[in-house]
């Protein structure tokens, strides 16, 4: 089988970015957005997870979803390249 290549968007890396949590220090923050970055692509590249939520109303109608670590993560398929093209951080709508 091929490789995956997961890709994120300029947009998704610079909202990643932006995100911070009044519990934590920047530095727990950024550790934790690592993390989560490395957890999504693990996930995401795993052959045995091949059905994933496709939302059906709304801005985001016709993606595939997954939850990780309550952030909703919206991609694409594309051959060997799934993209990243949106992520809605806990409690955002």
């Amino acid at each position: 089988m091929d490789d995956l290549n997961v890709v994120w968007l300029p947009t998704v890396k610079e909202k990643l970015l932006q995100f911070r949590s009044i519990h934590f220090t920047s530095e727990e923050t950024f550790d934790f957005i690592y993390s989560f970055i490395m957890d999504t692509e693990e996930l995401l590249k795993n052959y045995i997870v091949g059905q994933t939520y496709t939302e059906e109303v709304g801005p985001y109608k016709g993606l595939s979803r997954i939850v990780i670590r309550k952030f909703r993560v919206y991609y694409q398929k594309d051959h060997n390249n799934i993209v990243i093209l949106a992520i809605l951080f806990p409690g955002e709508k």
